[in-house]
């Protein structure tokens, strides 16, 4: 199995985000990033917010040109750069500089938001995310494979153009889509893009897994599990009975942020949905008055929390039922100290991961 760590850096305070404990929480998040990389990680990824305590990366390949300078092996990428509210030309340029500095090391993570009040914020239409997704990811693509591009699209229209500079991977870097729906799954499978799955049951994303790389399959491309990146929160404890507990309040945090980010007045955005947003109603049902409780959370595996032979025990259960072979942790969740995370970061690197690899 390949291991990855998923970093959404929320502010973990009570009081208002502002001052230099900002710079508190970047460097606490540097040295948890550092951490994974003499463990052995294979891949950091980051993640684009915006007004939001939820995450303070609103430009994550900033922190990814840093990040680069402070890293030698390990792999760097956001997931996502939410492509429907940037140039996609202009994204297109900055990884290719970011894989000229990480040498070669970028992975592109790429998607559309999901949170409504980002939409609203913005003045965009829920409607037209996917659309400007699509649209984007061609037109980095021909950026990246052809010398001199034109084109018209719906949404942008360049050229002739020419992209400098050009990153070292090629054609480009690895493109991965986060994916929810059916159909961007089989959209990815069709293109040779590999996928990201967050926030769903094992049973779903086995699902999800099939339709993948069945759209695989049908384009003429051979089955690829290393292409399918699953992310769980993870925390790993001394104890099984001593991890929930810290694990806890923590991950409640973490969800009471995230409800605020992507819905902050549920019963009204509800009714608001376009057809392609219905799966966050299902998604986060409980959300909407439904009824998820934390240990439901942990014993249907969207959480992974335990001493080290517990956790390695539910991501082989969860391997062995999806298929897949990376796996992307979230360990800095809610307002769980910085310690915590490196003391969980510390056991999974030290013990989990040695047990999952020897098992193969």
């Amino acid at each position: 199995m390949h291991f990855h760590l998923f970093d959404l850096v929320h502010w973990p305070h009570p009081e208002p985000c502002g001052g230099w404990r900002q710079l508190e929480v970047y460097q606490h998040h540097f040295a948890e990033w550092e951490l994974a990389e003499r463990l052995g990680f294979e891949a950091i990824w980051l993640s684009e917010h915006h007004f939001t305590d939820y995450n303070l990366l609103p430009s994550p390949n900033l922190m990814l040109a840093a990040l680069s300078q402070r890293t030698q092996r390990v792999r760097i990428g956001a997931m996502i750069n939410a492509v429907n509210f940037h140039n996609p030309w202009r994204l297109a340029e900055e990884a290719a500089m970011l894989d000229i500095l990480s040498q070669g090391r970028l992975w592109l993570g790429l998607g559309r938001a999901s949170d409504v009040q980002e939409y609203d914020t913005f003045g965009q239409s829920l409607s037209e995310g996917r659309e400007r997704l699509l649209e984007g990811v061609d037109l980095m693509v021909q950026a990246f494979t052809q010398e001199s591009v034109t084109f018209n699209g719906r949404y942008t229209r360049i050229g002739p153009a020419s992209l400098r500079p050009r990153p070292l991977q090629t054609p480009h870097p690895p493109i991965f889509l986060s994916a929810v729906t059916a159909d961007t799954f089989a959209y990815a499978g069709r293109h040779n893009f590999g996928v990201g799955s967050i926030f769903r049951s094992v049973e779903e994303t086995a699902r999800s897994f099939g339709v993948f790389q069945a759209a695989r399959t049908a384009a003429g491309l051979s089955f690829d599990p290393d292409a399918f990146i699953l992310f769980r929160h993870i925390y790993v404890g001394r104890t099984r009975a001593s991890a929930r507990e810290e694990a806890r309040g923590p991950l409640l945090e973490f969800f009471r942020l995230f409800q605020n980010a992507v819905l902050p007045d549920p019963e009204h955005h509800v009714f608001r949905f376009e057809e392609n947003f219905h799966f966050l109603t299902e998604r986060f049902h409980f959300l909407f008055g439904g009824k998820l409780s934390y240990d439901e959370m942990v014993e249907r595996g969207i959480a992974i929390v335990g001493d080290p032979d517990t956790v390695a025990e539910e991501i082989a259960r969860q391997r062995q039922a999806i298929g897949m072979t990376r796996l992307a942790g979230i360990f800095a969740f809610g307002n769980l100290p910085h310690q915590a995370v490196m003391d969980s970061l510390a056991r999974f690197g030290q013990q989990v991961m040695p047990a999952l690899q020897g098992a193969e």
